[in-house]
């Protein structure tokens, strides 16, 4: 007996446990699931879709989410270095360079430089904490 499968169009063999990105519909709808992990940082998309199709899954059934696996310290490195980049003006340099030209360029101020975050999720969260701490004001959008 294998412990996991791939599921694939037209399996309707029983499970106890579906680990998910994005299911499409039928491969949830009917099933006496025990749970359905999500395998990515949010639900909204599975919470949209079953909205739209609520067959897809008994509300009876727990959905979980990650929280973050290690996620959280790479987008907030990944943030922060974008951020930065722009904000010092990183591109400009590069093409005065090219150009094999060398000018000082106005500086943004942190006040000026405000960033937004769609999703204030956990990640998000953490994302806008690591700017915050450079200076920079960061709006958190709701999803």
């Amino acid at each position: 007996m294998r412990a996991f499968r791939e599921w694939k169009v037209g399996d309707n063999n029983p499970a106890d446990y579906a680990l998910v990105w994005q299911p499409p519909v039928e491969m949830l709808a009917g099933r006496r699931l025990k749970a359905v992990f999500v395998l990515g940082a949010g639900v909204d998309a599975i919470l949209s879709k079953l909205n739209a199709h609520p067959e897809m899954l008994d509300a009876s059934i727990p959905l979980f989410r990650l929280e973050d696996t290690g996620m959280g310290l790479q987008m907030q490195e990944y943030a922060v270095s974008q951020v930065l980049h722009w904000f010092r003006r990183f591109d400009d340099y590069q093409a005065l360079k090219n150009q094999a030209l060398w000018k000082p360029l106005p500086e943004y101020t942190r006040e000026e430089f405000s960033v937004g975050i769609m999703g204030a999720g956990v990640l998000g969260a953490k994302v806008a904490e690591s700017l915050q701490a450079w200076g920079f004001p960061v709006t958190l959008l709701e999803s």
